[in-house]
C-alpha cells in the first residue's frame, strides 16, 4: 500500500518540524562544545566513562545529544517514506 498524497504532505510537514528541532539541538550542542572546548563525541565518551563529573550542564549536554540522535533517526525514517 502506497501512502496517499495527504499522508505524504503531513509527513513533509513533520520532516520540516524535525529539521527545525534538529537545528536548535545542533546550536545548543555547539554552544556546549565552545564553552567546554570538547566535541560532543568526545564529551559523550568521557561522560559515559564517568570522567566528567556531575555538573548540570553535562547532563543537559548529554540529553540534548540524545534528543538530536533520536530526531535524526525519526527524520531518516520519514525521509524514506516521502521520497
Amino acid at each position: 500500500m502506497q501512502p496517499t498524497e495527504q499522508i505524504k504532505a503531513s509527513l513533509k510537514r513533520e520532516y520540516l518540524l524535525h529539521s527545525n528541532a534538529m537545528a536548535f539541538y545542533q546550536k545548543v550542542l555547539g554552544e556546549f562544545e565552545q564553552k567546554y572546548q570538547l566535541t560532543t563525541h568526545t564529551f559523550l565518551k568521557r561522560f559515559e566513562a564517568g570522567e566528567m563529573g556531575d555538573d548540570t550542564d553535562y547532563f543537559d549536554w548529554y540529553a540534548f545529544a540524545g534528543l538530536l540522535d533520536d530526531w535524526r533517526k525519526t527524520q531518516s525514517a520519514i525521509r524514506s517514506v516521502i521520497q
